[in-house]
């Protein structure tokens, strides 16, 4: 049930992503033909970019988390581990990288929260700041379900060997 669950997640992800990095191009795009062409910038782009740039980066990030190794990491040490070693180093890491991202989950909550109770807005398009800090959050939630279902999906390989 859970993987079917992520599964949804995980579409819902992509699309959410394709539609975002499509955004951000064009808006992108737009701001450098108005340089160029009419030595002026689209102000609001550059705002507007930036934020959807956290949007994309953590939802990459929680895409690639829910592959095995869809992450950079350094594995020079993992890499030299075989047996149980191994297997304590994944779920340490695992661990680590679940219990980080529910910090970042809560810092982000908290900065959208004060964000909303101090009424910021952005510069540019006077939007409420809140909006862009909830991504952050949401994100959050994403990472964190997604490095649970990776561990998951290692403890039940792990199972599956041991009872061969």
């Amino acid at each position: 049930m859970f993987k079917k669950v992520m599964s949804a997640v995980a579409v819902v992800e992509k699309y959410l992503l394709a539609i975002t990095m499509s955004v951000t191009l064009a808006f992108t795009f737009a701001n450098v033909i108005g340089r160029f062409v009419f030595n002026h910038s689209l102000a609001f782009a550059d705002e507007l970019v930036i934020a959807l740039f956290v949007l994309v980066s953590l939802m990459g990030a929680a895409l690639c988390a829910r592959e095995n190794d869809g992450l950079i990491g350094l594995a020079l040490v993992s890499s030299r581990l075989s047996g149980t070693k191994k297997t304590v180093q994944k779920l340490f890491s695992g661990i680590i990288c679940i219990i980080y991202c529910i910090i970042l989950t809560w810092q982000g909550f908290i900065r959208m929260v004060s964000s909303m109770q101090q009424g910021e807005h952005t510069f540019v398009m006077h939007l409420p700041r809140w909006i862009f800090w909830s991504f952050v959050p949401v994100c959050g939630i994403c990472l964190i379900l997604h490095f649970i279902e990776n561990l998951s999906d290692f403890i039940k390989s792990k199972n599956k060997e041991t009872s061969k």
